[in-house]
């Protein structure tokens, strides 16, 4: 499957050289009608899991094309996505990705396959496991 909103994840990119949250992302891209099908996906919060997914999918693929082809590094976390020059001390060495974070999103089964039911039990999860005693 081809992601449809990868074009377009690369052009804000680099259109906030600062960086961008994940929040700040899909709010671009759902302004600019990307997300049709996906909000349409079904109830709760399958949706919003899905537009996650999307562009979770597009910064991982990107991740090792813009290695791969410019050698530039892009940092990926929900608060702050940016797109960075290699390091000159360590330019050769590829940086240190999340194999098990990339392995899931570049996965189009789960993206398929998730149902709103399991978007509900791993909210529940996150919720049951932030409310536990640190």
């Amino acid at each position: 499957m081809v992601n449809p909103v990868l074009p377009q994840v690369l052009a804000e990119l680099r259109a906030h050289p600062e960086g961008v949250s994940e929040y700040g992302l899909m709010k671009i891209l759902d302004r600019q009608q990307l997300f049709e099908e996906q909000n349409e996906a079904g109830p709760g919060l399958l949706p919003l899991y899905r537009k996650h997914f999307l562009i979770m999918n597009a910064l991982y693929d990107l991740q090792d094309i813009l290695w791969q082809e410019e050698h530039r590094v892009l940092d990926i976390s929900p608060m702050h996505i940016a797109l960075h020059e290699r390091q000159a001390d360590n330019a050769d060495e590829e940086p240190d990705w999340y194999p098990l974070l990339s392995e899931y999103y570049l996965d189009w089964d789960v993206y398929r396959e998730t149902t709103a039911e399991d978007v509900d039990r791993m909210m529940a999860a996150l919720k049951e496991q932030s409310s536990l005693p640190h």
